[in-house]
């Protein structure tokens, strides 16, 4: 790697405080949003569609049922903290003031709705930073795309200067995919990651929409060289970690030491999983195949490996000169074993 793109993809790794603090105000921001805005009426939607109850959430006062033998509980509902699911026909009935109401379920949505909006805000606000200049995840993709160039320019020219480089870009980016074949061939890598690293460099080199819409190029192309072969072992492990959550929590709630009414606990953990489940599947989806499944080979490997020939093991070549060595006697037509065994008789 020649000095100066040394030193560029060292600046790629490092993030300034100003990229560091921008992503993390996205992320909160995101977040808000997408509790607010987005949870929040769709579950309140849900509970007067399908529960037929009214959400109390004013500040007024709501008891509820928790086990059997015990006396109800009265708490405060809240906007965002503590809502009262209650029978809309008890609203319209007259009750002593101070009185509160009766509620059918209890639901705490900052405690049901955590895992689902805090893994979707992190998400939509890397996907935000893809799109400014010098954003945090649009800086990790532009290094990783100069990095397998580094590494395609040191397998063909050693130490190589920014004039090759540059000019490897061009080639790359200019070919069609006949071309494209062939130089997966020289630079001996998989076509698959060649065709990727081509439409990174494409939305690298684009301008407004244009390199709008080639954005989610570069985010397989990053998913796929950095992002699935760093993480994959960490987001297995807490997708276990949220099973184990889920187990326990299940477990509790079937000992009844969870109350029916307030399905708030069952609900995040059901929700943690659910998310984890997702960002699994996102990094099967964009990882590499596994060893044993590789795509087929490039068109023109077929007929360079023909003329390389076969290459048999040491058992198959034996079993090979048998069976010629037959045929050669039955061509001939003589059988020397019969044969000897004839003479021996007579």
């Amino acid at each position: 790697m020649s000095a100066a793109n040394r030193s560029k993809t060292f600046e790629l790794h490092e993030h300034t405080p100003v990229q560091i603090v921008t992503f993390s105000t996205l992320v909160l921001v995101c977040t808000t949003v997408l509790f607010v805005f987005v949870a929040v009426p769709l579950m309140d939607g849900f509970f007067e569609s399908f529960l037929r109850n009214a959400t109390v959430r004013d500040g007024s006062s709501v008891s509820y049922h928790i086990a059997e033998n015990r006396q109800d509980d009265t708490l405060t509902t809240g906007l965002l903290t503590t809502w009262g699911l209650v029978d809309e026909r008890d609203l319209t009935k007259p009750r002593a003031p101070g009185s509160p109401l009766q509620a059918d379920y209890i639901f705490r949505p900052i405690l049901a709705f955590s895992p689902l909006v805090v893994v979707g805000g992190f998400v939509l606000a890397a996907l935000l930073t893809c799109f400014f200049p010098g954003g945090y995840v649009r800086q990790k993709m532009q290094r990783e795309i100069l990095t397998m160039l580094d590494h395609l320019s040191l397998s063909q020219y050693g130490e190589h200067t920014p004039e090759e480089i540059r000019q490897l870009t061009r080639d790359i980016a200019t070919a069609d995919l006949r071309r494209l074949h062939d130089l997966a061939e020289i630079y001996h890598v998989p076509y698959v990651d060649l065709e990727l690293l081509q439409s990174a460099i494409h939305w690298r080199d684009a301008k407004g929409f244009s390199q709008f819409m080639k954005t989610h190029d570069a985010i397989k192309f990053y998913m796929r060289e950095y992002f699935t072969e760093r993480y994959s072992n960490t987001v297995l492990g807490f997708v276990y970690m949220g099973a184990a959550i889920l187990i326990i929590v299940i477990g509790i709630r079937g000992l009844k030491f969870l109350p029916s009414t307030d399905p708030s606990i069952v609900l995040g953990a059901l929700g943690l999983e659910f998310m984890l489940l997702i960002t699994y599947a996102m990094v099967m989806i964009y990882g590499k195949p596994e060893e044993g499944l590789q795509p087929s080979p490039p068109i023109g490997s077929l007929a360079h490996s023909s003329n390389q020939g076969l290459l048999l093991d040491g058992e198959s070549e034996q079993v090979l000169r048998a069976f010629l060595a037959v045929r050669r006697d039955n061509k001939s037509g003589t059988q020397p074993e019969h044969g000897s065994d004839r003479r021996t008789d007579s």
